[in-house]
């Protein structure tokens, strides 16, 4: 690898953790301010959004796609709201991804 391309690589890298960080941020920010109200602080949900899984189980993050979270952001669920007209297609990427370190 000649030292061109190494630093090319390690700016890609660190540009691609700065994006990494800024979405874990923004994806903590829209849970606490949209969805802690039901969902809990730590991801337990509220007796009132009964059937809701918890996101700090290690069988749901194992079995759910961030995709399929995404879907159920967007789309809703049951008592769940749809929030594709609530938050940008940005906001529920960041969201969906930070369920996954609850």
């Amino acid at each position: 690898m000649t030292k061109r391309n190494l630093v090319l690589f390690l700016l890609m890298l660190v540009t691609f953790c700065l994006f990494t960080t800024a979405d874990a941020n923004e994806g903590e920010a829209t849970y606490k301010a949209r969805c802690k109200v039901c969902h809990g602080e730590d991801g337990v949900p509220k007796s009132f959004a009964k059937g809701s899984p918890a996101f700090n189980d290690k069988a749901w993050k194992e079995a759910t796609t961030v995709e399929a979270i995404e879907k159920v952001v967007a789309e809703g669920r049951r008592k769940m709201p749809a929030f594709q007209n609530k938050l940008t297609p940005e906001e529920i990427k960041a969201v969906s991804a930070y369920l996954k370190t609850l």
